[in-house]
Protein backbone atom coordinates (compact mmCIF):
# COMPACT_ATOMS: atom_id res chain seq x y z
CA UNK A 1 0.00 0.00 0.00
CA UNK A 2 1.02 3.82 -0.76
CA UNK A 3 2.61 5.81 2.11
CA UNK A 4 0.26 7.97 3.61
CA UNK A 5 -0.36 9.11 7.76
CA UNK A 6 -2.71 7.14 9.47
CA UNK A 7 -3.07 10.10 12.05
CA UNK A 8 -6.27 12.04 12.31
CA UNK A 9 -8.05 14.32 14.30
CA UNK A 10 -11.47 13.38 15.82
CA UNK A 11 -12.93 16.81 15.61
CA UNK A 12 -10.98 19.20 12.81
CA UNK A 13 -12.98 22.53 14.32
CA UNK A 14 -9.59 23.16 16.72
CA UNK A 15 -7.02 23.24 13.80
CA UNK A 16 -6.61 26.08 12.51
CA UNK A 17 -6.47 27.78 16.53
CA UNK A 18 -4.22 24.97 17.23
CA UNK A 19 -1.38 26.17 14.24
CA UNK A 20 -1.94 29.50 15.25
CA UNK A 21 -0.83 29.05 19.20
CA UNK A 22 2.07 27.17 17.50
CA UNK A 23 3.11 30.16 16.34
CA UNK A 24 2.61 31.93 19.26
CA UNK A 25 3.95 29.97 21.76
CA UNK A 26 7.98 29.33 22.67
CA UNK A 27 8.99 25.62 21.49
CA UNK A 28 8.57 23.64 23.66
CA UNK A 29 11.54 21.11 24.90
CA UNK A 30 8.22 18.10 23.68
CA UNK A 31 5.10 18.70 22.97
CA UNK A 32 3.19 16.98 25.44
CA UNK A 33 -0.60 16.43 26.75
CA UNK A 34 0.19 19.28 29.35
CA UNK A 35 2.14 21.65 26.90
CA UNK A 36 -1.13 21.16 25.02
CA UNK A 37 -3.33 22.10 27.73
CA UNK A 38 -1.35 25.24 28.42
CA UNK A 39 -2.57 26.39 24.85
CA UNK A 40 -5.47 26.21 25.70
CA UNK A 41 -6.95 22.82 24.35
CA UNK A 42 -7.80 20.45 26.95
CA UNK A 43 -10.40 18.11 25.28
CA UNK A 44 -9.23 14.55 25.46
CA UNK A 45 -9.73 14.82 21.19
CA UNK A 46 -7.30 17.53 21.14
CA UNK A 47 -4.93 15.10 22.08
CA UNK A 48 -4.82 13.45 18.55
CA UNK A 49 -3.00 16.44 17.56
CA UNK A 50 0.03 15.43 19.22
CA UNK A 51 0.12 12.35 16.43
CA UNK A 52 -1.01 14.75 13.58
CA UNK A 53 2.17 16.73 14.17
CA UNK A 54 4.38 13.45 14.41
CA UNK A 55 3.01 12.47 11.06
CA UNK A 56 3.22 16.19 9.41
CA UNK A 57 7.29 15.96 10.56
CA UNK A 58 6.93 19.28 12.94
CA UNK A 59 7.42 16.69 15.76
CA UNK A 60 9.71 13.27 16.36
CA UNK A 61 8.49 10.11 17.64
CA UNK A 62 9.38 11.34 21.34
CA UNK A 63 6.98 14.26 20.39
CA UNK A 64 10.09 16.63 20.44
CA UNK A 65 9.78 19.39 18.02
CA UNK A 66 11.99 19.38 14.44
CA UNK A 67 13.49 22.25 12.69
CA UNK A 68 10.61 21.95 10.75
CA UNK A 69 8.23 22.95 13.37
CA UNK A 70 10.91 26.09 14.58
CA UNK A 71 10.55 26.86 10.81
CA UNK A 72 6.50 26.59 10.39
CA UNK A 73 6.37 29.69 13.35
CA UNK A 74 7.38 32.07 11.13
CA UNK A 75 4.09 33.21 9.24
CA UNK A 76 6.17 34.57 6.23
CA UNK A 77 6.47 30.85 5.01
CA UNK A 78 4.34 29.04 7.29
CA UNK A 79 1.82 27.94 4.85
CA UNK A 80 4.30 27.17 2.12
CA UNK A 81 5.83 24.62 4.90
CA UNK A 82 2.75 22.89 6.26
CA UNK A 83 1.93 22.26 2.50
CA UNK A 84 5.19 20.68 1.32
CA UNK A 85 4.98 18.59 4.92
CA UNK A 86 1.55 17.53 3.63
CA UNK A 87 2.81 16.12 0.68
CA UNK A 88 5.27 14.03 1.88
CA UNK A 89 2.74 12.94 5.08
CA UNK A 90 0.58 12.06 2.48
CA UNK A 91 2.61 11.08 -0.65
CA UNK A 92 0.87 7.95 -1.48
CA UNK A 93 -2.36 10.43 -2.10
CA UNK A 94 -0.96 12.53 -4.27
CA UNK A 95 0.65 9.58 -6.07
CA UNK A 96 -3.09 9.05 -7.09
CA UNK A 97 -3.69 12.86 -7.96
CA UNK A 98 -0.94 15.56 -7.37
CA UNK A 99 -3.71 17.99 -6.62
CA UNK A 100 -5.69 15.90 -3.80
CA UNK A 101 -5.36 19.13 -1.60
CA UNK A 102 -8.22 19.96 -4.44
CA UNK A 103 -10.31 17.22 -3.75
CA UNK A 104 -13.77 17.04 -1.76
CA UNK A 105 -13.58 15.25 1.26
CA UNK A 106 -15.68 12.30 0.11
CA UNK A 107 -13.29 12.30 -3.29
CA UNK A 108 -10.12 12.32 -0.56
CA UNK A 109 -12.43 9.58 1.58
CA UNK A 110 -12.67 7.61 -1.86
CA UNK A 111 -8.79 7.56 -2.50
CA UNK A 112 -7.48 6.93 0.77
CA UNK A 113 -10.11 3.96 1.51
CA UNK A 114 -8.11 2.24 -1.56
CA UNK A 115 -4.77 3.67 -0.07
CA UNK A 116 -5.42 2.39 3.56
CA UNK A 117 -7.91 -0.82 3.61
CA UNK A 118 -8.97 1.04 7.09
CA UNK A 119 -12.54 0.56 8.23
CA UNK A 120 -15.02 3.21 6.80
CA UNK A 121 -15.22 5.62 10.12
CA UNK A 122 -11.45 5.83 10.06
CA UNK A 123 -10.89 6.62 6.73
CA UNK A 124 -13.96 9.46 6.97
CA UNK A 125 -11.21 11.21 10.04
CA UNK A 126 -8.71 10.72 7.78
CA UNK A 127 -10.32 12.41 4.94
CA UNK A 128 -12.00 15.22 7.03
CA UNK A 129 -7.94 15.66 8.18
CA UNK A 130 -6.42 16.11 5.11
CA UNK A 131 -8.81 18.36 3.94
CA UNK A 132 -8.55 20.23 7.00
CA UNK A 133 -4.97 20.77 6.92
CA UNK A 134 -4.84 21.92 3.09
CA UNK A 135 -7.08 24.86 3.83
CA UNK A 136 -4.05 25.61 6.22
CA UNK A 137 -1.41 25.20 3.54
CA UNK A 138 -0.47 27.18 0.17
CA UNK A 139 0.12 24.78 -2.26
CA UNK A 140 0.58 27.59 -5.08
CA UNK A 141 4.18 28.24 -4.03
CA UNK A 142 6.82 26.42 -3.56
CA UNK A 143 9.67 27.01 -1.11
CA UNK A 144 12.97 28.07 -3.03
CA UNK A 145 15.49 25.24 -2.22
CA UNK A 146 18.14 27.19 -0.01
CA UNK A 147 21.63 27.86 -2.32
CA UNK A 148 24.15 25.89 -0.94
CA UNK A 149 27.81 27.78 -0.95
CA UNK A 150 30.00 24.97 -2.34
CA UNK A 151 33.79 25.47 -1.38
CA UNK A 152 35.02 26.04 -5.54
CA UNK A 153 32.13 28.54 -5.94
CA UNK A 154 33.64 30.34 -2.47
CA UNK A 155 37.22 30.57 -4.39
CA UNK A 156 37.93 34.16 -5.85
CA UNK A 157 40.96 33.59 -7.88
CA UNK A 158 43.41 36.39 -7.90
CA UNK A 159 44.05 38.10 -11.47
CA UNK A 160 47.10 36.91 -12.08
CA UNK A 161 46.05 33.81 -12.74
CA UNK A 162 43.46 34.45 -15.05
CA UNK A 163 44.71 33.05 -18.32
CA UNK A 164 45.59 35.45 -20.79
CA UNK A 165 43.44 35.55 -24.22
CA UNK A 166 45.10 34.86 -27.26
CA UNK A 167 43.62 35.39 -30.95
CA UNK A 168 45.43 32.26 -32.02
CA UNK A 169 45.85 28.74 -30.10
CA UNK A 170 47.91 26.06 -31.90
CA UNK A 171 48.17 23.12 -30.40
CA UNK A 172 48.65 22.59 -26.52
CA UNK A 173 49.18 25.93 -24.17
CA UNK A 174 51.50 25.63 -21.12
CA UNK A 175 51.18 28.21 -18.21
CA UNK A 176 53.52 28.62 -15.49
CA UNK A 177 53.34 29.91 -11.51
CA UNK A 178 55.89 31.36 -9.60
CA UNK A 179 55.71 32.34 -6.21
CA UNK A 180 58.62 34.35 -4.97
CA UNK A 181 59.16 34.56 -1.30
CA UNK A 182 60.78 37.95 -0.77
CA UNK A 183 63.18 38.41 2.97
CA UNK A 184 62.11 40.61 4.93
CA UNK A 185 64.16 43.97 4.77
CA UNK A 186 63.94 48.00 5.06
CA UNK A 187 66.76 48.54 2.02
CA UNK A 188 64.94 49.09 -0.70
CA UNK A 189 67.71 48.21 -3.04
CA UNK A 190 67.77 44.39 -2.32
CA UNK A 191 63.66 44.41 -3.84
CA UNK A 192 64.72 46.34 -6.79
CA UNK A 193 67.34 43.73 -7.12
CA UNK A 194 65.39 40.51 -7.38
CA UNK A 195 62.90 42.76 -9.51
CA UNK A 196 65.57 43.23 -12.07
CA UNK A 197 67.08 39.95 -12.01
CA UNK A 198 63.35 38.64 -12.75
CA UNK A 199 63.00 40.84 -15.60
CA UNK A 200 66.09 39.89 -17.23
CA UNK A 201 65.92 35.76 -16.62
CA UNK A 202 62.07 34.87 -16.81
CA UNK A 203 60.14 37.63 -18.56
Amino acid sequence: MMTVTSAYMYTVKNLPAMFEAIQKAQVPPRFTHEFLQTLGFKSTNDRAFINVLKGLGLLDSNAVPTQVYRDYRDKAVAKRILAQQIRTAYQGLYMTDENAHDLSVEAVKGKLNSLTGKDETVVAKMATTFSALAKLADFKESLAPKKVTTPEEEIVESPALAPTPSKELHGLAFSHVVYINLPATHDVAVYNAIFKSIKEHLL
